[in-house]
């Protein structure tokens, strides 16, 4: 084995020593380094988490007020704003049309000074009903099954009021009949901050008619006879129990609904010519059926 005499231990002192030094200033700079990074992750973490509260652009899905959902006025997030005002959608009539597309527009009316939104489409079941296309300045999210539209980027509201404007698409069938969406609104001051700030909710439901084929029609549904048609005033009614009419235009727009049981005859003269659906409810299943105004 190799030793050291003292001798030896005087005559390399002058070249250990160097060595020494180097390794002390090499632990005292990374124990440095470690002490910093340790003070400066709960900082990261504290500036993260508050810019991501106060970030306005994509909100996180889930906040429009719908059954099992919370909204951006939840604890935590914005809070402590007393702005009043309304919030509405323009564009979807109170009935519409399997597959068809919709030109929808939310707007928030208040004394705010910025403003967001997101809103959902869910049927009986509370699941998703139809799709959302983004318009300008929205953006789409999904979640839990459901899919979302919200603002891309906060606006600034004008005269006391902003909007935005979105395409949704009916589905082809939808359970029970009724689509339900649910919509909130974030009424925020403009500081940048989650404080004061208060959310404004709306929900508007449709009805979705269901179209029965004529096997169904012929077996379970009951039979609505419509005379004549085309018809020009009047339209006879003949249905062979108790029930509820609503005809609606091609658009989706409700036009007349009436409880019937038997003969009726129904005024049309002051509708537009074309096409209108005729849907009959009753205990025992739904019909529905077509006829043309004319001349």
């Amino acid at each position: 084995m190799f030793r050291l005499n003292k001798a030896d231990c005087a005559t390399f002192a002058p070249l250990i020593e160097p060595f020494q030094v180097l390794i002390l200033f090499q632990s005292f700079y990374f124990m440095k380094i470690k002490i910093f990074t340790f003070l400066l992750l709960p900082l990261a973490i504290l500036l993260g988490v508050s810019s991501a509260q106060i970030n306005p652009n994509n909100p996180p899905t889930g906040r429009t007020g719908a059954p099992g959902e919370t909204t951006c006025q939840a604890s935590g997030c914005h809070n402590g704003g007393s702005f009043s005002g309304t919030v509405e959608i323009t564009g979807l009539p109170d009935t519409v049309l399997a597959n068809q597309l919709y030109n929808v527009t939310l707007t928030n009316t208040s004394n705010a000074s910025r403003a967001g939104f997101q809103l959902t489409a869910l049927n009986e079941a509370n699941q998703k009903a139809g799709t959302l296309v983004a318009g300008a300045g929205c953006s789409i999210g999904s979640a839990g099954g459901r899919q979302y539209v919200r603002q891309s980027s906060p606006r600034t509201l004008t005269n006391g009021a902003t909007s935005w404007t979105f395409n949704w698409t009916a589905p082809e069938t939808v359970a029970g009949d009724s689509i339900h969406f649910y919509f909130s609104t974030l009424c925020a001051n403009g500081n940048g901050q989650i404080s004061g700030d208060n959310v404004l909710l709306g929900v508007k439901s449709v009805v979705l008619p269901t179209m029965v084929s004529a096997v169904e029609d012929a077996a379970t549904a009951p039979k609505l006879l419509l005379s004549p048609n085309p018809t020009s005033d009047f339209l006879s009614v003949d249905s062979p129990q108790p029930g509820y009419i609503q005809i609606m235009d091609a658009s989706g727009r409700l036009m007349l609904q009436t409880d019937i049981a038997g003969k009726a005859k129904l005024d049309i003269a002051q509708f537009e010519q074309g096409l209108y659906f005729v849907k009959f409810e009753s205990k025992t299943g739904n019909w529905t059926s077509v006829f043309v105004k004319g001349e």
